[in-house]
Parts: C-alpha cells; structure tokens; sequence
C-alpha cells in the first residue's frame, strides 16, 4: 500500500513577512515480481529483437522478444522532505528564501540476469542460425552470488579451480589453487535487494524588484547537492575505480574493484558540491496599459542522477556477480545451457570464477546541469485576440551517458596489445584483460542544445461569436549526442555512445527532434439561433462544435551497417554518393508483408561498406570515414489528426438540460506511418 502524508503551517507573521513550513512523507510500493515460476535461461536469436518477415521470432524463455528486459522488480520507496519559505515584503523588493532537506530510502529488489540470457549471435542472423544448429552461444550472461569472492586472474582451465597450471598437467590442484577466484559448488543466486540511502540539500534567494512602475527584474540564486547513493550495508557497495596513469586507457587498465569502505573515497563516487544556479529574469509592460508585455530570462537548472543508471552498482563482485563472457572472446566456446548457472552448473566440487562485467558509475562524475534561456512577446491585438511569441533555448551540459570502454579489440587499438593484425577474432584484448568483460560506465559525456520559436494565437470569444480558440505553431530543433543514458529509441542497435572516446561523433539531431509542430483546437458555441421562437429554438439552439487539430513532421532516425561489426556495436551507414534523407509522404506498400510499407528503397544508394579498422579488421573502431552518416542523418514521415466533437445542449427547465454528444477521434480515419525498422 501507498501513503502520502502532508503537513503545512502558513504564518501571516506582519503585513510583509510571511512564513510557510512544510514536512512531507511518502511512501510509494510497487511490485513487479516474476511469480511462482522458478529462473530460468532465455534464448535469444540476437541482442536485438528478431523478426522474420515483419514477424517477431521467440525462442524459450520468459520475454523472449525483449533480450535484456526481463528483470523482477519492486520495493517500498520512503521519502521524506522538511521545506522552509520565508516571504518579505520592503519597498520594491520582494524577498524570498529557503531551504529543504530530503531523505531518500530506497528499498528495492532488482533481478537483473535472474532469468540468464542466452544469445545466439550479436551481429547477422546467418551466424545465430548456425550458432542454433551447432548447440552453442555467442554470448551467455547470468546472476550469481560470488561468495564474497572475485573473477579468477588466471587463464581459466573448464572444471577446474582458478589457480595457475604450474604443472602444465591441466589440472589445478594443491598449492596452484587460488581460493580469492574459486567458488563451491553449487552456486546460487545473489541478494537481488539494496535498501540505499540519499541525503539531499537545497538552499535559495530570490529577490523580485520592482525598478519602474512597469518593470519588474528577478534576480535570484539557488544552491544544491546530490547526496551520493549509499546502501545500509557499505560492504554491499562496490564499484570500479580508475587507477593510475598517462592515459585514460591506462587509468581503466590499472583500475579495480572496491567496495566503498575500501575505496581510496569513501563512497561510490565523490560528492559535487559545486551546484550553483544563478536565475534573472525581467516582465516590462511595455505601454503600460496591460495590453504588451515582454519577458525573458536566465536560469541554470540541475538534475539528479536517477533510477538505474545508479542502482545498477548492485550487479558488482564481492556481492553481486553477472557472468558476461563472449565466445572467441573471453572462453573459447559456449554451449547452450538449462542452468541458470551456466559454465558454474554442478552440485559438488569447486569451479573458478569466469569474468564478469561491470556496472560502473565514474568516480568523479559530476551533477548534470542546463543552461536555460527564453524572451516572449504578447500583444492584446483585438479586444479578446491575443497574439504571443516565444523563444526558448536550452544547452544541457555533463548530461548523464552510458558507454562501455573496455569492448573487445579496445586493448589492441587503444594500448597496443598484440594480435594478428586485420584478424577480428585475434584482436579481441580489452582494456581490462583479467577478471572483467564490459564496463557499462555511467558517465557525463552527453551535451545538448534546443532553440525553439513559438507562435500562438488565442481568443476567448472573438468579437461575441462564441468562438474561442488556441493556434500553435512551432518551429524547433534539438540536437544531441545521447537522447536518453539507455537508448530507449526502438531504433538502436547501440547502448550508450558509439565511440566512448570521441562523444561528439554522435552530435546530431535528437530521437525526439520535432522541426515543425501546427496545433488548433477550438470551441464554437454557434450562436445564430439564440434568439429564435418556437420549435426552431429547441433543434438549431445548444450546438458546440469543439475541433482539436494537430500536425507535425516526423522524428530523424539512423541507418546502421552491422556487416563488419562482431562484437558490441554497428555503426552508421557509409555511402559513397548523394542519398535522400526522407521518403515519400505517401510511401508505396509492400507487397511481401501486409500494412508495411517501404518509405526509403536503399537498393539504388552507393553503399561503402569496406571501412575496417586497419588493426582489428572490424567495423566497431574509428577512425571512421566521412562517409559514415551522421546520427539521426535520415527523417521519418510526419504525421496530422483531427479530432471532433459535436454537441447539443437543450434546455429543459431553469435547472435541467440534456445534452447529447458526439465524438470523432481520427475523424478522417487516416494512418499515420511510423519507423519499424531501419
């Protein structure tokens, strides 16, 4: 159950000082649990949803048509927030100031890889339908509890302890064994819970001051710090520290994992208590009669970290552990498997502890933050016709990213590692080369800027007709490199930046870059039989017509090429000559699969697709060419909808009326096509 509890006292203390005092409780639970069913592996054509002719392909297992999203969820959330606002009022200025304190406890469950998945292939279909008919993986990820315990540093021998084989026999035995890397068998699964904690602080000021008559400035400042994130038990914390050296690639190299006592900080990363925002703003009723107004301002705003792109530090060894291991990679082969434990399955005896990945909050990330701008115009053009313009822009900075900087080959390109140079399967080295696969770093390497112009139109009842209306249209452009820190477009088949080193490649247009926006709604109360008699009063009199119009052009989207791509990412399209960014409005259909339709024909485009990383021989390392496109180089269809309603209202006494309504949504039944796959 949920509760709310709220406790206010507003205290009037003279005729310019006033005070209000809140204190807040919230509890929120919800739950989103597996059920009875016990864990088990699900089997995935490929990292990414598979369809075959428009159709989703499932293989077994739970959510076989979402890899990566079957995860149990839930837990009470308690938050708690004392709030102080004082209010004085002397000459010109309006002061106000304040502060709040909030705690946040965070009880959750969280299974990430309670149910193992098991993937086929991260690159073609051709290679996952081999993979399924030769019994083996490309990649098997699964929650286990390491037993305070971490990944072995040896080359690991099947069955076996983790050790070095001294004896070169292929056996570890006696003193060659490794107990810090070896677990008993069996092995279960970890304590998928956290109770975190977060301690959070604000203070401000803000003076409103009244410089004219007709003009108003408001300066202000606001202060605010993130608590860092914090379990109940510290020793259940531990993160990836980067460790010494001339480069970042040798400071990831050299780094380790520490729970947070252990840690060279103290916490999962350090405390940013640099947040200050500056606010200034200005009203001026240019003529002074109420009738145009100009407005703009300046703010910074700051933005917490949020959800799981923190709480995902559970999934970290000595407590946590997700084996992540790639075959040809890090094992040599991986056969399908039933057990939630995969390579660690067995009932007796002692295995090592394979590599696991890592969910990594940089230790000096810092509190994202955007600039804020805006000017508008109002106009009172007619008695009841308003006329408004509004620009707004924005530039978010240190915006919270996701990259993984230790893929496979990053170790060849970055720090020299050797290989067979050209050979993909040979220059597989990453930049961690013992005990950890991919790091899924949480950092702040995204940045955006949005400018929008907004024109609108309004009347409350234009010249006493009964119509009263709101005209929108909007021109805006939002660029970034990072539209959300997981990549929740449908069309992605990268998590997090494509070079985790250069995150300007990606600058492009926004997942939700919208140029062009019109929007009308309306209501009509006819008035033209108000004043009839008789029988014509009670059908003509009482009509509404109450249209709601909107269109837009569409959202931009990338086209990826995978064909030389192995292991982790794909990306853009190269071309060689001129290709058309946008298809038709009125895209031809498919003939192969039903209510589809082919909105850009790729076939007559000069495709390049022999960029290779001259060390790896694959597709997933810059630097790439200017023939790869940019992201969200290509724009989807726009769409319109018009929505209506007609109503009657007939009176039938002074005190009661009967109405009869009539609704069209979509009134012109017309489709709207959308992106299904690129």
């Amino acid at each position: 159950f949920n509760n709310n509890i709220l406790i206010s006292l507003n205290r009037q203390w003279t005729n310019r000082l006033n005070s209000q005092s809140k204190i807040v409780y919230n509890r929120l639970n919800s739950q989103q649990p597996h059920g009875a069913r016990p864990s088990t592996p699900t089997l995935y054509w490929r990292n990414v949803t598979q369809r075959f002719l428009g159709d989703r392909a499932a293989l077994p297992g739970y959510l076989p048509f979402s890899p990566g999203s079957d995860i149990p969820f839930g837990g009470p959330q308690n938050v708690g927030q004392v709030y102080q606002d004082i209010s004085y009022i002397r000459g010109k200025h309006q002061l106000r100031f304040g502060g709040s304190y909030v705690y946040i406890q965070d009880n959750r469950v969280f299974g990430a890889y309670q149910d193992p998945s098991q993937t086929l292939s991260t690159s073609s279909i051709q290679t996952a339908m081999n993979n399924f008919l030769n019994g083996v993986l490309r990649q098997f990820q699964a929650a286990v509890y390491p037993q305070g315990k971490f990944p072995c540093r040896y080359t690991i021998i099947s069955g076996q302890p983790c050790g070095q084989d001294t004896n070169l026999d292929g056996l570890i035995t006696g003193a060659e064994i490794d107990p810090s890397g070896t677990l008993n068998l069996p092995v279960g699964q970890p304590d998928f819970s956290r109770s975190n904690r977060y301690h959070e602080f604000a203070v401000y000021g803000q003076d409103s001051w009244r410089i004219h008559p007709r003009v108003t400035l408001n300066l202000g400042m606001r202060w605010e710090y993130y608590g860092v994130q914090h379990n109940k038990d510290p020793n259940k914390d531990s993160n990836y520290y980067d460790g010494s050296g001339g480069s970042v690639f040798d400071q990831i190299r050299n780094g380790g994992v520490a729970t947070t006592p252990n840690s060279a900080i103290g916490g999962l990363w350090e405390k940013d208590w640099n947040n200050f925002a500056p606010r200034v703003g200005f009203a001026w009723d240019v003529f002074g009669n109420g009738k145009t107004s100009l407005r703009g301002g300046y703010g910074v705003g700051y933005e917490r970290n949020f959800g799981n792109v923190t709480f995902n530090v559970i999934q970290n060894p000595p407590n946590y552990a997700v084996i992540s291991i790639v075959a040809g990679v890090d094992v040599p082969t991986i056969p399908i498997s039933t057990s939630v434990a995969g390579p660690l399955a067995g009932t007796t005896g002692v295995k090592a502890l394979p590599k696991v990945s890592l969910r990594n909050v940089k230790s000096d990330i810092r509190t994202a933050y955007a600039h804020l701008w805006s000017l508008s115009v109002e106009r009172e053009v007619l008695k009841n016709l308003f006329v408004e313009v509004d620009y707004s822009g924005s530039k978010g900075e240190k915006l919270y990213s996701l990259e993984n900087p230790s893929r496979p080959g990053a170790g060849n390109v970055y720090l020299g590692d050797s290989c067979t140079i050209g050979n993909p399967f040979s220059c597989t080295s990453r930049l961690i080369n013992t005990r950890y696969t991919n790091i899924n770093r949480r950092g702040g390497k995204a940045a955006s800027i949005h400018n929008a112009l907004n024109v609108r139109v309004s009347s409350k009842n234009l010249y006493n007709s009964g119509l009263g209306f709101t005209a929108n249209y909007t021109w805006a452009h939002s660029i970034d490199n990072l539209s959300s820190t997981f990549s929740e477009s449908g069309n992605n088949f990268n998590l997090g930046l494509l070079d985790p080193f250069n995150p300007k490649l990606d600058r492009g247009s926004a997942d939700f870059d919208i140029r062009h926006r019109f929007v009308f709604s309306g209501i009509w109360e006819i008035p033209f039989a108000k004043n009839m008699k008789g029988p014509g009063y009670y059908i003509l009199n009482g009509w509404t017509l109450t249209p709601i119009f909107a269109a837009a052009t569409g959202t931009p989207f990338t086209v990826f090429d995978c064909y030389d791509a192995y292991f982790s990412v794909c990306p853009r399209m190269f071309v060689s000559g001129a290709v058309t960014r946008k298809g038709p409005g009125n895209p031809p259909a498919d003939p192969s699969t039903p209510g589809t339709f082919t909105y850009l024909n790729m076939n007559g485009v000069a495709l390049r697709t022999a960029y290779l990383n001259p060390i790896t021989g694959s597709s997933e390392f810059g630097p790439f060419p200017a023939s790869m496109t940019s992201r969200n180089f290509f724009r989807g269809p726009g769409s319109w909808n018009l929505n209506l309603g007609i109503y009657k209202t007939t009176k039938i006494t002074e005190r009661y009326s009967i109405q009869i309504r009539g609704e069209l949504f979509n009134a012109f039944n017309h489709a709207n096509a959308g992106i299904l796959g690129s």
